[in-house]
C-alpha cells in the first residue's frame, strides 16, 4: 500500500470518529461498576459447551449467539453474536475478533473471503457493546465498550476475553481441529490477553492494541476518553494499575508459547505507536513478526496478510518468513 494513502486513511478514520461520535459523548466512573469482579483469575469452565446457543442461516453466512458468562445487566449485550463464514473446503477454524468503535462490518470482507479462499472457515465473533450487542442507550457501536467510564471498560474487557475463549473451546470440541485466534486492533489486544491466560493453538495479532494506558494518553483518537479519566481524577498510572491485568505487556510468561503467537504491524500505522509493537515483541520474545507497507486500517486489504495467517495456520509458526 502507498505511504501517504495509508496515512490518510488512518487520519480522516480518527477525525472522522473524534467529530462523529467521541466527541458528542461526556462519560464519567460509575462506582455501580466496581460491584462486578474483574479479576482475570475468576474465569467460568471452559467445557466447550456454549449456554443457551441458537444459530440462524442467511444468505452466505450463519449466525450463532450464546449467553455470555459474564452479565452486565443490559440485555442486547449480554447475547454474544458470532456470524460464521464456511471456507471452500475447509479443514482450518479460525476465530476473528475486530476493532474498537466499529458499526460496518464491510471492512472485512476482503480479509475474510481471503481466508474463505484458502481453506478457512472463519469466524467473526463481536466484542461486547458492538454491532447487535449495542444497547438502546448507547449512541454508537462500542461507546460502552471504552469511554471514560473506567469502571465499565474493565467489566467490558473480562466479559471480551471470556467471550472469546468460551467461544474458542466450543469451535475445538466442535470442529475437533486446531483453533487460531485472528483479532484486529482491540480485538488483538483481546487475543493476547486469551493467549496470556490460556494455552491456545495459536494467534495472529494485527496491529494489537497493547500498552493501553500509553495509548490512552497519547494517541490523539482517545482524547475525549483521557479528558472524561482526567476530569475523574484519573491519571496515566492509576489507569495503568486499574488495566494491570487485562494488559498484554504484563504478561512476562504467556501461557501460549511464543512460537504459536504472530505479530503483523502496518509500516505506516498512524493510530497506534509502533514503539508499542515494539515493547509487545521484546515483552513477549516474539520471533514471528510481519510488517507490512500499510497503515492501521488498510491493512486489511493487504492481500498476503491472509496469505500469512493461512500459512501460519496450516504450517506452524516454526517456518521462516518470506
Amino acid at each position: 500500500m502507498n505511504e501517504a494513502s495509508s496515512k490518510f486513511v488512518d487520519k480522516i478514520a480518527t477525525e472522522k470518529l473524534l467529530s462523529e461520535k467521541l466527541n458528542q459523548v461526556h462519560h464519567q466512573p460509575d462506582p455501580a461498576w466496581q460491584k462486578f469482579d474483574t479479576t482475570l483469575s475468576v474465569l467460568p469452565s471452559f467445557d466447550g459447551v456454549l449456554p443457551d446457543v441458537r444459530e440462524q442461516k442467511k444468505a452466505d453466512h450463519v449466525v450463532i449467539q450464546f449467553s455470555s458468562a459474564v452479565r452486565t445487566g443490559y440485555r442486547e449485550n449480554d447475547l454474544a453474536t458470532c456470524l460464521y463464514f464456511p471456507g471452500h473446503n475447509a479443514t482450518g477454524e479460525v476465530i476473528f475478533v475486530h476493532g474498537l468503535y466499529e458499526d460496518n462490518r464491510d471492512i472485512y470482507k476482503f480479509f475474510i473471503s481471503q481466508l474463505n479462499n484458502k481453506g478457512l472457515d472463519v469466524y467473526a465473533l463481536t466484542l461486547p457493546f458492538h454491532y447487535e450487542r449495542k444497547p438502546a442507550a448507547s449512541r454508537f457501536s462500542g461507546e460502552f465498550y471504552f469511554s471514560g467510564d473506567a469502571y465499565r471498560n474493565t467489566v467490558a474487557f473480562k466479559q471480551a476475553v471470556t467471550d472469546v475463549a468460551q467461544f474458542y473451546h466450543f469451535v475445538k470440541k466442535k470442529n475437533g481441529r486446531h483453533v487460531w485466534l485472528t483479532g484486529f486492533s482491540m480485538g488483538g489486544g483481546v487475543g493476547l490477553t486469551v493467549c496470556g491466560l490460556l494455552d491456545i493453538d495459536g494467534l495472529f495479532a494485527i496491529n494489537p492494541v497493547c500498552n493501553i494506558a500509553d495509548l490512552i494518553w497519547t494517541s490523539a483518537l482517545f482524547a475525549p476518553v483521557k479528558k472524561n479519566l482526567s476530569a475523574a481524577g484519573f491519571d496515566q498510572q492509576d489507569i495503568a494499575e486499574l488495566y494491570g491485568e487485562f494488559e498484554p505487556l504484563n504478561f512476562r510468561s504467556p501461557k501460549t508459547v511464543a512460537q504459536r503467537v504472530v505479530l503483523g504491524t502496518g509500516l505506516y500505522d498512524q493510530i497506534n505507536d509502533p514503539k508499542n509493537y515494539r515493547l509487545l515483541q521484546e515483552t513477549w520474545h516474539l520471533g514471528n513478526t510481519i510488517q507490512y507497507k500499510a497503515g492501521h486500517l488498510n491493512i486489511l486489504r493487504v492481500p498476503k496478510l491472509a496469505h500469512d495467517v493461512a500459512r501460519f495456520y496450516f504450517n506452524g509458526t516454526q517456518d521462516e518468513l518470506l
